[in-house]
């Protein structure tokens, strides 16, 4: 079992799992509208996502403080970069546009000139930035929606992303600072549980209004009944892999039990 814990350890601190986390979720929100979702357009999502969790968690402490970068450490860095342009290069302007826009946003959450900068320090924010940059790559396939079914659409994946940022917010509760004013510090451990009970009705809501095929508006209900069941069991002590492999695993869980009732494969 410790060589297993081990093993996932190290795959979540790779960043892949919740690059394949944002993949899935991208994805499932295209096949609720039977929308064609191209093999380049998921490999400059997938790309992209995990280059950008790797600046932030891996590289942003290294540039601060003047750290050498080695090319083992920049080996994974160059492959996500490579594979999100060969995803990005024959997409159209507006999807360059919503790639950049993600980026300049990425880039501002934690920025490298020096220990507690950028947004992710402003506060309350951070929840909401997060969930806006899954929020836009999730809708890049889904322009051609008619405009009011695309406004809930993406009002439904913002508040699908803020249940699942909620467990981390909880799990960072003791060592967040005060002046960055999270939503558990300001609310509480079960006023954090209580509004994220509130955004999975609404979002139960918001789903019997958007998903088009019918099949996987019950797969989202399970999915947000899980969604609820963790939060409202989430510990004040967790596990380093409760977050970073469990809760991330929900939109795989989610992709994977919509392509199962479409009997679709996986890629």
């Amino acid at each position: 079992m410790a060589h297993i814990g081990k093993l996932l350890q190290r795959y979540t601190s790779s960043n892949f799992h919740v690059a394949l986390a944002l993949w899935a979720f991208c994805r499932v929100f295209a096949l609720q509208q039977s929308i064609s979702f191209s093999f380049a357009l998921q490999c400059a999502i997938f790309g992209f996502g995990w280059a950008g969790y790797q600046y932030l968690k891996d590289y942003v402490p290294v540039f601060y403080q003047q750290q050498s970068l080695s090319f083992i450490k920049l080996t994974p860095l160059l492959i996500a970069v490579i594979l999100g342009f060969y995803g990005l290069i024959s997409q159209p302007f507006f999807i360059w546009v919503a790639f950049g826009f993600v980026g300049v946003l990425t880039f501002c959450y934690a920025l490298p000139f020096g220990a507690k900068m950028g947004l992710r320090f402003v506060p309350t924010i951070k929840v909401f930035v997060v969930a806006l940059c899954w929020t836009v790559l999730a809708m890049v396939s889904l322009t051609a929606l008619p405009k009011i079914l695309f406004v809930l659409v993406s009002i439904k994946a913002m508040l699908w992303m803020i249940c699942l940022i909620l467990p981390f917010e909880l799990r960072d509760m003791q060592k967040d600072e005060k002046f960055l004013k999270t939503l558990p510090q300001l609310l509480g451990v079960n006023g954090v549980k209580l509004l994220g009970c509130i955004l999975i009705g609404f979002t139960a809501f918001l789903a019997f209004k958007t998903v088009a095929v019918a099949v996987l508006l019950y797969v989202e209900w399970g999915m947000l009944l899980l969604m609820g069941i963790t939060l409202y069991s989430t510990p004040k002590k967790q596990s380093p892999m409760f977050t970073s492999f469990w809760v991330e695993s929900i939109p795989v869980l989610w992709l994977l039990a919509s392509l199962l009732v479409l009997k679709k494969p996986f890629i």
